[in-house]
């Protein structure tokens, strides 16, 4: 019965004699398969066949015969079966067509001689006869005019396997292009000088010669002009803004307070020395040195803003000064050139302010968490603060910093002092007010 295989057994101590040793297993199954053992590579029986051996000898699994052994052929684990060529049938006899076409595949084309493998053609000894052959012709053929010769072709500056004339004549060809290129116009190839012109020049009027044609040229400085509007139109978002907001203080400029002040350094803690408020129309409405209660200015600030300890002696101190600096601010919204230091700095010299007075009433910052006098938060939190005037200003320059993700702070450029840099806002805004829009008739979409 076909499908009763026979599984394959090792012999046991004694029956060595009894057992044919090609139908004994030569060594321990790995594992069992849907009952089938399967076997490390050569330690399955020596008799069992792959489908590839039976076909060999013409022969081929009967119709439900099941595997007699499983066997693992390679390192990641290749299964294979097993069959008992005992219980395998013959293959149905080939046809003489089926005969021939073996022979062929079996037969190199070149030399004729049979192998018992298909060869698909030649075979490996007349293969590498006739591709060292097809090199030898390709080293003696031009690659461009396809010429054979008895020796190969010498190389030139254009390569390998090109005759003689061909590589001069390429060569002709390419400082005739070269000079075409030299001699036209960079843009659209129009010619701008003659070859017997060209000719007479030397190497110096040759370098200094036109470039483009004067179309191109009008082409190119209506790009060049053009670009920035191109670029004002891709971050109108961001720049729409600032125009309107500096367009908005200008147009009122009495309503606005303009302040800056000069201290004693970039601290917490740091003195206010100097100090001026105008209108956003250049009316100057406060300007003073501060004296900061005889704490010395450092030398690296009065490096940067000439204020000396001299100058400062008989100055009026922050507590003098604050009831023009009110009556500067009331009724009036103020802008600053980087807001938050100004700010910080006012906070401090108003916590002093009235600290001095001897009341003790302390709040924390709402940003820092520092401990500041509940008065000098009121003071702050009853003026009308505007956008930072560097924060747009920034946004209205555009140098985007793409490691801060932000717009690079620009400089002032006032002199460092108080009412020097409250002039230097002012023409900032003057200039931010006057950007002309990058959308010629078009509406400009609306600023948000």
């Amino acid at each position: 019965m076909v499908g009763a295989t026979a599984l394959p057994t090792t012999a046991s101590a004694g029956q060595e004699d009894d057992v044919d040793p090609n139908r004994v297993a030569r060594g321990k199954p790995l594992k069992f398969v849907k009952g089938v053992p399967a076997y490390a590579s050569g330690r399955a029986p020596a008799y069992l066949r792959t489908k590839a051996q039976l076909a060999a000898v013409r022969r081929k699994p009967a119709a439900g015969q099941r595997p007699a052994a499983y066997v693992y052929v390679h390192w990641y684990g290749t299964r294979v079966a097993l069959w008992d060529p005992e219980q395998s049938v013959k293959m149905r006899p080939l046809s003489a067509l089926q005969r021939r076409q073996m022979q062929q595949r079996r037969t190199c084309t070149d030399c004729g001689e049979a192998f018992e493998v298909p060869v698909w053609g030649m075979c490996g000894v007349c293969r590498d006869r006739e591709a060292r052959r097809l090199a030898d012709l390709r080293r003696r053929t031009c690659q461009d005019c396809g010429t054979v010769f008895r020796t190969p072709a010498p190389a030139r500056s254009w390569g390998d396997g090109m005759c003689l004339a061909c590589d001069e004549r390429r060569e002709r060809g390419r400082r005739v292009a070269l000079s075409l290129v030299d001699r036209s116009c960079q843009r659209c190839l129009v010619q701008l000088v003659p070859l017997t012109v060209w000719a007479a020049m030397n190497e110096r009027e040759r370098a200094v010669a036109a470039w483009h044609c004067a179309p191109c040229d009008q082409e190119i400085e209506q790009e060049r002009i053009e670009a920035p509007r191109l670029s004002d139109r891709a971050r109108w978002d961001d720049l729409g803004p600032t125009i309107a907001w500096a367009q908005k203080i200008l147009a009122d400029p009495d309503a606005y307070a303009v302040l800056d002040t000069e201290t004693t350094g970039l601290t917490a803690t740091s003195r206010i020395v100097e100090i001026a408020v105008t209108t956003a129309s250049g009316t100057v409405l406060l300007d003073t040195l501060i004296n900061p209660g005889g704490e010395p200015i450092p030398a690296e600030a009065t490096a940067i803003h000439k204020i000396t300890d001299a100058m400062v002696e008989d100055a009026p101190t922050f507590s003098e000064v604050l009831p023009r600096l009110t009556e500067a601010l009331a009724g009036r919204r103020i802008v600053i050139y980087n807001r938050d230091y100004d700010t910080g700095r006012l906070g401090w010299e108003l916590h002093l302010h009235h600290q001095a007075q001897g009341t003790v009433d302390f709040t924390k910052h709402p940003r820092y968490g520092a401990r500041r006098h509940a008065a000098a938060q009121a003071w702050l939190d009853a003026q009308a603060w505007e956008e930072c005037a560097m924060e747009q200003y920034a946004a209205f320059f555009g140098d985007w910093h793409d490691y801060w993700g932000s717009y690079t702070w620009q400089k002032l450029g006032g002199g460092h002092r108080a009412l020097g840099d409250a002039r230097a806002v002012i023409s900032r805004l003057e200039e931010m007010a006057a950007y002309p829009s990058p959308f010629e008739n078009a509406a400009a979409p609306a600023a948000a």
